[in-house]
């Protein structure tokens, strides 16, 4: 939970910070790119900190050292000038962020525990848990060197982690009847993901219940269609299996 005294930092989707007194940090106060994606790393990393040359590695990879960690003092000095903040703080020889909250963090924690509660069988409380964590997810995360290799990985890891805690929110949401929620959060995960067959399951599933059988197996022949197509693959047992079921029904 965010303190009064702390800085917010919305990673997802375009970078946003705002002070403690509420005041927006503006983009021309961050002076260049870099020193956004300074940031970035380091509320990235949590607690754990990153050290100084993974830092001038990522960032100014082809500068020689004296002069890459010449430009991390002064990114981070420009930090500490547009938060108003000595929100970095250097240990041993890693940076850490101090005094700040974070949407990934929050939105990663808040993940593992819809995980949780799904597998437990708390399935109202994993659906609202994971509407929630959604909130937070306001785009996909960007960075000033969007192309990056970490960046890249970033923005991959955190897609995957709101594809699967989607696909587990759907279930949940099936299991207690919310169907047109079951739907929304699959929905979610197929966009990231048109494969992922927990999700189309769970459309299946939905539609079915819905009395829309056409689209179930509309959402079936695509996904057959796709994985033929992308890697010359069937749908698993399962899903094949589900499939046989709404023919079934819908024959009767």
């Amino acid at each position: 939970m965010a303190s009064r005294a702390d800085l917010k930092i919305g990673l997802l989707g375009d970078l946003v910070v705002r002070r403690p007194d509420g005041s927006l940090v503006e983009r021309a106060e961050w002076s260049t790119g870099k020193t956004m994606d300074l940031l970035r790393i380091v509320a990235l990393s949590g607690n754990q900190g990153v050290r100084r040359t993974s830092l001038t590695d990522r960032l100014w990879p082809h500068a020689g050292r004296d002069r890459a960690l010449a430009s991390l003092r002064t990114a981070k000095s420009q930090i500490r000038r547009a938060t108003g903040m000595a929100c970095l703080v250097r240990q041993g020889d890693a940076i850490r962020l101090v005094g700040a909250w974070v949407d990934v963090a929050v939105f990663l924690a808040e993940a593992k525990r819809v995980h949780s509660l799904a597998r437990d069988g708390l399935h109202s409380r994993a659906v609202d848990l994971a509407l929630a964590a959604d909130r937070h997810y306001r785009g996909d995360f960007r960075a000033y060197d969007d192309e990056s290799a970490w960046a890249r990985s970033e923005r991959d890891n955190l897609r995957e982690t709101r594809k699967t805690m989607s696909g587990q929110a759907a279930d949940s949401a099936l299991a207690i009847g919310e169907l047109h929620r079951a739907l929304a959060f699959a929905e979610t995960a197929a966009r990231i993901d048109p494969m992922y067959e927990t999700a189309c399951r769970a459309r299946m599933t939905a539609y079915a219940r819905l009395g829309e059988v056409g689209s179930a197996l509309r959402v079936y022949e695509a996904l057959r269609a796709g994985l033929a197509d992308e890697m010359g693959a069937d749908p698993s047992t399962l899903t094949q299996e589900l499939h046989l079921r709404l023919l079934r029904a819908d024959a009767t």
